[in-house]
C-alpha cells in the first residue's frame, strides 16, 4: 500500500457527498427542482423520472468515484 494523493482523497470526498444526497433523498423522498430563478424540493410524486435518474445516476457516480479512487491507491 502507498501514500494517499490529494486527488483520490478529494475524490472520496466527493464520491461520499454524491452518496449523502442520494440517501438524503431517498428518505425524504424528494428531489431538488431548479425551475426559472429559484429552486426548491419537490415531491418524488411529481418528478418521479427526476427522483429516479438522481438516484441511479447519483448512486452509479458516488460508487464509481470511491472506487476508482481506492483502486488507484491500492495499485501504487
Amino acid at each position: 500500500m502507498s501514500q494517499l494523493a490529494v486527488g483520490d482523497v478529494a475524490r472520496i470526498g466527493v464520491g461520499c457527498v454524491v452518496l449523502a444526497y442520494v440517501t438524503y433523498c431517498v428518505l425524504n423522498q424528494k428531489v431538488w427542482i431548479r425551475k426559472g430563478f429559484s429552486g426548491s424540493w419537490k415531491p418524488r410524486d411529481e418528478y418521479s423520472k427526476s427522483y429516479t435518474l438522481t438516484f441511479a445516476g447519483g448512486t452509479v457516480i458516488g460508487i464509481w468515484m470511491i472506487l476508482l479512487a481506492l483502486h488507484n491507491i491500492m495499485t501504487l
